[in-house]
């Protein structure tokens, strides 16, 4: 009887000491067999970054500029010793031909660039062209790489797999120059005559189209590019600018969910991380405002209809068909309103922060509306690994 009583006490001792600190570790969990493998959440990954941010830092990280708009000199090639993103901190910078000079000194620039955001405690900045081949290949043309073919001569080919190539390919000569970021595939789809998109689209079949933009897409994000689609609601149903700048589309949106849309619908079915939105005026939404400030069409089309969750950037706001329909600034906050994250080359960038600050204090916009970009767009950055 004792030696039963003394072994109950043991019992009970070493379920004192060891049952307790047990329970309190994994007590009150169960970690289910699907959650080892579960995909990284990158938006709840960005909402812990936005704590470390103040609201201006939030604002600043909504525009893609130039190296002019921040060093005040009309070319840089080298990027100034003075720290300017310190009172800047842009979300991203887009180099043009005037940037470039040879392949060691955009190195050099873009690691400077990448430096300079570190030493002022940002997050790292999107860095982007525009390289599609052919004769829209900025960097290809100014450094010598081997010209890709463009997308009109790919779309000629039917070879889906060339426009897989061509990414891939543009991707490899770009990350190894810090350019993480290409305004490409078009998504054009050619369906009036002298369309904007003449000459750069891969045609006027909706289904080749797509698939041509989906791999060129699937390219660059295999080279660790992030692709930006372009452009919405689809530039080859847009004839040439008049001389105002300005172009309306007259096709309905029957028309253009049968055609312009299917390369977007795919793109975004396939994972599209960032699509560009143009100027362009759709006139079967019922406005006239630019499609890049119209709530119908960014709000109401791009992220309702076909359900884009991902970054909108619009098409560079300093174009004639935005300075002559807004005051400096004001295009950003209507672009806000409408549903775009990225402001993509504002005229006045400045003025266009400080209307930005306006309309949160009026009410015009809320903070929450903001950090609602600002986590998407540091979820892609996330995603793609700059921000690590």
């Amino acid at each position: 009887m004792r030696r039963m009583i003394c072994l109950i006490w043991v019992l009970m001792l070493l379920g004192c000491t060891a049952c307790p600190a047990a329970a309190e570790e994994w007590g009150d969990f169960v970690v289910e067999e699907d959650e080892v493998t579960l995909p990284p959440d990158y938006h709840r990954q960005a909402q812990v970054l936005m704590r470390r941010m103040t609201d201006e830092e939030k604002i600043y990280q909504l525009f893609f500029v130039a190296p002019e708009d921040l060093t005040g000199e009309k070319r840089t090639d080298t990027w100034p010793e003075s720290n300017v993103l310190a009172a800047h901190p842009v979300g991203g910078v887009v180099l043009f031909g005037q940037n470039i000079v040879s392949k060691d000194q955009l190195r050099q620039f873009t690691s400077a660039l990448q430096a300079q955001a570190k030493q002022a405690k940002m997050y790292p900045l999107l860095v982007a062209v525009h390289e599609q081949g052919g004769a829209v290949s900025r960097v290809a043309n100014k450094l010598g790489y081997p010209l890709l073919p463009s997308q009109q001569e790919i779309g000629q080919t039917g070879d889906a797999s060339m426009a897989y190539d061509t990414g891939l390919q543009i991707a490899a000569y770009l990350a190894a120059l810090g350019i993480n970021t290409d305004f490409a595939p078009a998504a054009d789809v050619i369906t009036v005559e002298d369309s904007q998109a003449s000459g750069r689209s891969y045609g006027n079949d909706p289904e080749a189209v797509s698939r041509m933009a989906v791999q060129m897409s699937r390219g660059l994000r295999a080279g660790g590019v992030i692709s930006c689609v372009g452009q919405f609601p689809g530039l080859g149903g847009a004839p040439k600018r008049n001389n105002s700048g300005v172009s309306s589309m007259r096709r309905t949106l029957a028309d253009m969910r049968a055609a312009e849309w299917i390369p977007f619908r795919d793109a975004i079915a396939d994972g599209a991380d960032m699509i560009m939105v143009s100027h362009v005026l759709v006139r079967a939404v019922g406005d006239d405002m630019p499609a890049s400030t119209s709530p119908r069409v960014v709000n109401g089309l791009l992220r309702g209809e076909l359900g884009f969750e991902g970054v909108v950037i619009t098409e560079a706001l300093r174009m004639s068909a935005i300075t002559g329909a807004y005051k400096p600034g004001q295009e950003c906050v209507a672009a806000l309103q409408a549903g775009a994250d990225l402001l993509l080359l504002p005229k006045d960038f400045q003025a266009g922060v400080r209307a930005v600050r306006k309309a949160l204090s009026a009410g015009e916009l809320t903070m929450d509306r903001i950090e609602a970009s600002v986590e998407r767009i540091l979820a892609m950055k996330i995603k793609y690994g700059l921000i690590q």
